[in-house]
């Protein structure tokens, strides 16, 4: 039998509350629990978005990496983990870039800090390899497309409200990335 996956407690700012909390279970009121995201782009400036297995919730439409960030660890090393166990691409913790920080109520309607980093990868040097029961497909999409892709019924509604609410903060990262 799989263990039971667990979250520190945290309170809105994402500060631990000294205990865990275990996912399916019931979680107190004004507790909140990190998630970390991952939006990845390949070198050349293309966005890796992945299609949710049919039994997620969400199931069959597209987003980009994220998951819950485990008891005992920090945001970084949690987008680390899920991109490598989602996607199959490994990068260390110092190359994935903090974009911002957002509380509000999570697909589950847990309350949940969404952790954002970027992650840079040669798709030459990285073998992208899907997460049996998490992930079913994967697109590289040039941004433009990767925006208007957003706005189809295919990709999940809570990422893209996430996304256009901080589009910002992406625009000016891809623009410094596709200006090297």
């Amino acid at each position: 039998m799989m263990a039971k996956e667990r979250w520190d407690a945290c309170d809105r700012e994402g500060n631990p509350l000294g205990y865990t909390v275990v996912r399916g279970e019931p979680v107190p009121e004004g507790v909140w629990h990190r998630v970390a995201e991952v939006l990845s782009i390949t070198t050349e400036g293309r966005v890796l978005i992945t299609k949710r297995h049919p039994d997620k919730p969400w199931g069959g439409f597209w987003e980009y990496t994220g998951g819950s960030v485990l008891a005992g660890e920090e945001p970084q090393a949690g987008a680390a983990r899920e991109l490598r166990e989602e996607t199959g691409i490994s990068l260390p913790e110092a190359a994935l870039h903090p974009l911002y920080v957002d509380a509000r109520p999570g697909i589950d309607g847990l309350n949940t800090i969404y952790c954002c980093f970027a992650a840079f990868f040669d798709p030459a040097e990285q073998t992208i390899r899907l997460q049996e029961g998490e992930t079913v497909d994967f697109r590289l999409l040039p941004y433009d497309q990767f925006k208007e892709f957003l706005f189809t019924e295919e990709f999940t509604d809570p990422i893209r409200r996430r996304f256009l609410d901080h589009q910002e903060v992406f625009d000016r990262l891809m623009e410094a990335h596709l200006k090297k």
